[in-house]
């Protein structure tokens, strides 16, 4: 993390912009009040502290393990990032709702049973044989586990038919639609969002503290809480957040352009982990939506 004075953040939003220009340095000198003659000062302060890179200095390729240890090292800023959305806050803060939390389980369920849309695409469209039956066997642990939100719902009072017959909202769709996307287009792509998604399960005190804070806060019995402990000590078991590395040990050389393209992939499901958050937040709060959503009755619709 680097941090910038009002300022100074200034100046390097300035020359973010002016980068991509043809503009020269007098241009960039005038809209950030900065002299010309300590530009390539500043640029160098902030090449030093990271902000900026020389394209002709990058690398224009990496083996699979250095990607691995650029990725580990952004991990958890982007999980931060992910689940910076104000609902956890508000759910652990107890201005939240048991009709939240088991909204969450809903969509956790239908995104979880839609694995079975991306997962075998991911194995299809592998390339290497080594790579093509680790995410064969992932799919294999994986491709059931929706089973465990459901054990949950019930737990709640839930019918297994109305939850099986209901609709995900549009974010969820969009997320299995988003990974689906990322299996066409590059294993590793996939592979990386798989990454971000199993970064949550490497420890317990990752994901503890919500279940438990909800349970007490909003009266959510611990029959309806086991089966996702079960279902995230699972993970855990077959060390689904070392897949990755696994994957990446078989890739003896990644091009710089398929490094940027894979990291946009991985970004991007961050981003999407965030807009998935606020579509269940903005349906589950309003009492009136159905809970779960039926499907469209030419009838009633």
């Amino acid at each position: 993390m680097v941090e910038l004075g009002e300022r100074e953040f200034g100046w390097y939003e300035g020359v973010a912009r002016w980068l991509p220009t043809v503009r020269g340095v007098a241009d960039l000198s005038r809209e950030i009040g900065l002299d010309e003659a300590k530009i390539p000062k500043l640029i160098d302060s902030l090449e030093n502290a990271g902000l900026l890179y020389r394209i002709e200095e990058s690398k224009k390729s990496m083996t699979g393990l250095e990607f691995h240890a650029r990725f580990s090292s952004v991990l958890n800023s982007w999980l931060s990032e992910a689940f910076s959305h104000p609902f956890w806050e508000r759910m652990m803060g107890g201005k939240g709702s048991a009709r939240l939390f088991t909204g969450w389980l809903i969509e956790l369920y239908h995104y979880t049973k839609n694995a079975n849309r991306h997962m075998p695409l991911s194995a299809a469209c592998a390339h290497e044989k080594p790579i093509k039956q680790l995410r064969a066997k992932h799919y294999a642990e994986e491709w059931n586990h929706y089973h465990y939100f459901m054990k949950s719902l019930k737990a709640l009072g839930y019918k297994e038919v109305d939850i099986a017959d209901s609709v995900p909202l549009p974010m969820t769709l969009a997320l299995s639609n988003f990974m689906r996307q990322a299996a066409r287009e590059d294993t590793l792509a996939y592979s990386i969002c798989s990454a971000v998604l199993e970064g949550t399960t490497t420890d317990r005190s990752t994901y503890n503290p919500y279940y438990e804070k909800s349970g007490e806060l909003y009266g959510i019995p611990r029959e309806a809480i086991q089966p996702i402990y079960a279902h995230l000590d699972l993970d855990v078991k077959y060390q689904h957040s070392d897949l990755f590395r696994d994957i990446l040990e078989h890739v003896a050389e990644i091009p710089a352009a398929r490094v940027s393209t894979v990291l946009d992939y991985g970004h991007q499901l961050v981003e999407h982990i965030w807009m998935w958050t606020d579509n269940i937040e903005q349906f589950y709060q309003r009492e009136t939506n159905p809970m779960p959503r039926r499907p469209f009755d030419t009838r009633l619709d």
